[in-house]
This record gives C-alpha cells, structure tokens and sequence, in this order.
C-alpha cells in the first residue's frame, strides 16, 4: 500500500469520526510525508467526497464552543482564524449564535463567578467580572450590560 494510499484512508477514516477543518487534517497527515502535490490532491478528494466540509465545521465548531465551552465570539473568532478559517465562514457561523441566547449566556456566567469572587468593593467586583467576560472571550460592551442588568452599575 503506498503512502497516499495509506494517508486517503487515514484522512477518510479521520473525518468520518466527527468534523475537521483543513489545517487540522493536514497536521495529521504530515507523518505521511506526502508530496505537496499529493496533499493537495488528496485534500480535494477528502472536500469533493464531503469528508471535508470548512462551513460544516464552522458551524458545528461554533456550536459546541458557544453552548458547551461558553466562549464568547471574540474568542471563538480567535481560534478560529488560527485554525485557518477564512473571516468570511468564520462570520458566517458566528452570525449562527442568537444575540439573546449570548447575552442570556453572559449574564448566567457572570452570575456564577460573581458567588465566588471576594471583592473590597462594588468597583473591585465590577473589574474582576469585566475581566473574567473578557477571559471567556466575550466583548466588554455585552459584559458591561449584563452587569448593568445585574445591578453593578459603573459608578458604583
């Protein structure tokens, strides 16, 4: 069996498991050794075949990231664009997630770590779940709102 032979089914068996974006799949393929023409070939294989899907994987990426993980666009942008995802797809499948599930979202999180934070005084606070929003990759104007909602107001 030859290498590309080797690799196709690798990469195949691969995507078949659950969704894949390009540059994870040419990782994993790199212990093959294939020739740049090879690679390419096989990888336009893998798309044509469906194996390979950039706007699948974006949406079920952003999917898991935003429910599961409790990323925030900013974030989940982020990773995206070092996985090599175009903004132009990226956007696409961020534009999935609902601006009342988001900020829904942000408010429970905030919620959550404000039981566990210690804090001097209401501005502390206020610093520390503004900081925190922006850990998990949320943008400071929806954190800012949310704790507004919340009753932190900023001159506080």
């Amino acid at each position: 069996m030859s290498n590309y032979t080797e690799a196709l089914a690798s990469a195949a068996g691969y995507c078949s498991m659950s969704e894949h974006c390009q540059s994870e799949v040419v990782d994993k393929l790199k212990r093959f050794e294939l020739s740049s023409d090879d690679l390419s070939k096989l990888i336009n294989y893998l798309q044509d075949e469906g194996y390979l899907n950039e706007n699948r994987y974006v949406k079920a990426f952003v999917k898991d990231k935003f429910r599961f993980g409790k990323w925030g666009r900013i974030k989940i942008r982020y990773t995206l664009r070092q996985k090599g995802i175009s903004s132009t797809v990226a956007e696409e499948g961020l534009s999935e997630i609902q601006e009342e599930d988001y900020l829904n979202m942000l408010t429970d999180l905030l919620r959550q770590k404000k039981r566990s934070i210690k804090a001097n005084s209401p501005y502390e606070l206020r610093g520390k779940l503004l900081r925190f929003a922006a850990g998990r990759g949320f943008e400071l104007e929806q954190a800012g709102a949310c704790l507004r909602k919340m009753g932190l107001e900023e001159d506080e």
